[in-house]
């Protein structure tokens, strides 16, 4: 994995002799996986990690993985695909953004694009020679700008193909080409996979990864070798199976089987179920109510399962017997395609039933997840701590907690009753303050429903879309409970951007109100995406909520560098609350506090993007600190704008002056008669999962603090 990379980094563990059934967690190594179809080396990769020793896997030419057992007739193969919808890179511009194009033709709903819109993506570079894919990239597919959308109707057009840039942190096409990244490379998901309550497992593409999984399970013998099956089985993870099931027709060249085994993979019944679903969870595997044969082997090995009219089979075997069967599913086609460990194993039970296999207990694969170890450096080694704590707004205490054991030995800092975290020092005639803000956006549940999902309100301001069908986190008394955002009901036939605000529930794989609180969630908690600090090319790193941990960040590397028996003004540092929700925090400490001058440590949002309208805050990132001169909620005199480009000119601080949209703590004191002055870091995206800075406008910001709090206002 690339040192660059602060993501979670993932590593799989191999533990025999699972005690439950259904337990089987290489669906989650499997899940988290890409394989765009046409392009499954990561996910033959996982497959052949987890296959056992004695197993000798070969690659056919379409890319199908074949394992082969026992020799002579009857032969019988068993076949599940492994590809998933996904993206290739289609085009690099010139200042180093790239376009997608859709490779498969398994989703044909219009809100199937919108899904990546705005969210952390993974860049797989090409495959050699059909091995693995050598790296992952970390980007962002873009969106628009919170803020500088206001007054337009951008946020109700459905997005596509068309409106999906990524951004890798380059600033030309050559500096691309620096980072291997090439046409044909492909581009998916980062946050891939959700594991919910019941065993219930959410993922991209998860009924194909579930039916790798159960494929896999064919292969265990509690012996150690390889099972002795009567006449040859053949297993094989099927490439391009959404592209026109070009693996399959390879096989059908190569293999002439008795009989054939399909695991079918399904889209959902648009027509029946508004929830994408195939059968129930937890009934079992689905099999086609005219295969009597298939029935009567399910109840022979006692095996539960559901039927349906049919399942799309295969026609490629000519006259051998075609047995078809299906994992049930809810929300195909999306992110957040759910399946239950419970059907997996049931399913693996019944695939044994059926090519003569002995019963076996399952052995699984656990996969832990940790931070990675090294440290990354400068601003950003200070940044990650504070964008990996939680705090949505009016619930940030776990924020505050990480700012104060970061503070220097000499501060002493103070909590007043509104929950804001106060440092003062130093002593004048004059008085000034620097204040950020802790929270950050997400949802409070409003209300458990009896099926088991939960309401939500909204904490902030943010566009619904780049949440739904996406995991989320819920922040509870007892600890993190995971979750995810289901798609909208009737999600296939969506034609808005949008999904309404009684259609954004949060589901955590529970099926009753009891169920969930015995999760520990209650009415009151919040909710946010997962999140981690990831460093992009160059000088650039992405995270949600670098708004405004980027300032509290900012401050706290600015309080290290001063001496405050030095200061010649009366001098507060203070970390607020509830900005993102009224300003609350900030207001609370303006009726005490009435500083002669206040600098709010907040986002430049910038439109340094090309998604944004271009008429005003096109500040490039990484062209230093930048002086919000004017915004939605406070002007700062010329003067005062001109005096701070001095002074930060004189210390070769690099600065900038723009305008922009939003509102910042500061207004809440000028109410009192203070001076404000918002000073920023240009920021992309704002609002969104995916937000990005340049680590060179932090340093410049950190270098300004320090010269304002020494040395400003001076003489007048």
């Amino acid at each position: 994995m690339p040192t660059r990379l602060l993501a979670i980094v993932l590593s799989v563990v191999c533990l025999a002799s699972a005690t439950s059934a259904g337990a089987d967690d290489r669906l989650v190594a499997l899940t988290r996986a890409q394989g765009v179809s046409g392009f499954e080396g990561e996910v033959r990769q996982a497959i052949t990690g987890l296959l056992p020793h004695w197993a000798s896997p070969r690659t056919d030419e379409a890319g199908d993985l074949i394992v082969t057992l026992g020799q002579g007739a009857p032969h019988v193969l068993v076949v599940a695909s492994i590809d998933e919808d996904g993206y290739l890179v289609s085009d690099v511009t010139d200042d180093g953004f790239l376009r997608l194009t859709r490779v498969s033709t398994g989703a044909s709903f219009r809100l199937f694009d919108q899904f990546i819109y705005g969210q952390p993506v993974v860049i797989r570079t090409a495959e050699v020679g059909g091995s693995a894919r050598s790296r992952g990239i970390p980007g962002v597919s873009i969106t628009q700008s919170t803020h500088l959308q206001r007054g337009r109707d951008a946020s109700t057009a459905l997005k596509g193909l068309d409106d999906i840039w990524v951004d890798v942190g380059a600033s030309s096409k050559t500096e691309v080409g620096r980072l291997g990244i090439r046409l044909l490379d492909t581009v998916g998901l980062s946050d891939r996979v959700q594991e919910l309550a019941d065993g219930r497992v959410a993922g991209v593409a998860a009924q194909a990864r579930s039916g790798g999984a159960a494929l896999l399970g064919l292969l265990d013998n509690e012996g150690g070798g390889p099972p002795k099956p009567v006449g040859t089985i053949t297993v094989a993870w099927v490439a391009q199976g959404l592209f026109g099931d070009r693996g399959m027709a390879r096989l059908a060249q190569t293999i002439k089987p008795d009989r054939v085994i399909v695991l079918a993979r399904s889209t959902g019944s648009r027509e029946v179920d508004p929830r994408g679903a195939l059968g129930r969870l937890g009934s079992g595997p689905v099999l086609p109510e005219s295969d009597a044969a298939l029935i009567q082997a399910a109840k022979l090995a006692g095996v539960p399962f559901q039927t349906v009219a049919r399942l799309q089979g295969t026609t490629l075997f000519g006259s051998a017997k075609v047995q078809t069967l299906a994992i049930p599913m809810l929300f195909a086609q999306t992110p957040v395609e759910t399946v239950a460990r419970g059907d997996v194993d049931a399913t693996r039970r019944l695939l044994r039933a059926l090519t003569g296999l002995p019963r076996t207990s399952l052995e699984t694969q656990v996969v832990t997840a940790h931070f990675g170890a090294e440290p990354p450096p400068g601003i950003f080694g200070l940044l990650q701590p504070l964008v990996r704590a939680y705090g949505v707004s009016g619930h940030e205490a776990t924020v505050r907690e990480a700012i104060a054991k970061r503070l220097p030995a000499w501060a002493k800092p103070q909590v007043d009753a509104h929950g804001n975290l106060v440092v003062s020092f130093g002593q004048g005639r004059r008085e000034i303050a620097f204040v950020a803000h802790t929270d950050e956006l997400g949802y409070e549940i409003t209300d458990l429903r009896e099926d088991g999902t939960a309401s939500v309100r909204k904490r902030g301001g943010f566009f619904d879309n780049l949440h739904e069908a996406h995991p989320i986190l819920v922040h509870t008394a007892r600890g993190i409970v995971t979750a995810i955002v289901p798609p909208r009901p009737g999600y296939q036939r969506a034609t808005d951007a949008q999904p309404r605000a009684e259609d954004v529930l949060i589901d955590f794989g529970t099926t009753t109100r009891a169920q969930t609180e015995a999760l520990g969630v209650v009415k009151g908690d919040a909710a946010t995406v997962r999140k981690d600090l990831v460093k992009l090319a160059g000088t650039r790193g992405t995270a949600r909520a670098i708004d405004d941990r980027a300032g509290c960040a900012a401050m706290l590397a600015a309080l290290a560098k001063i001496d405050p028996a030095k200061v010649g003004s009366r001098v507060t540092f203070a970390w607020v609350v509830e900005e993102e929700t009224g300003l609350a925090g900030s207001g609370a400490l303006a009726e005490r506090l009435h500083p002669d001058y206040v600098f709010a440590v907040d986002t430049f949002v910038s439109s340094d993007s090309p998604v944004d309208p271009q008429r005003m805050a096109h500040i490039p990132l990484g062209t230093g600190a930048v002086l919000r001169a004017v915004d939605n909620s406070s002007i700062t005199p010329p003067a005062v704008v001109a005096r701070i480009r001095a002074l930060a000119a004189a210390r070769a601080i690099p600065t900038t002056v723009g305008v922009t949209s939003g509102g910042n703590d500061g207004s809440q004191f000028s109410r009192y008669g203070s001076i404000v002055v918002p000073i920023s870091w240009p920021g992309r995206y704002s609002h969104s999962p995916v937000e990005v800075v340049d680590s060179r406008d932090l340093d410049a910001l950190v270098r300004l603090i320090v010269v304002l709090a020494n040395e400003f206002p001076g003489q007048q």
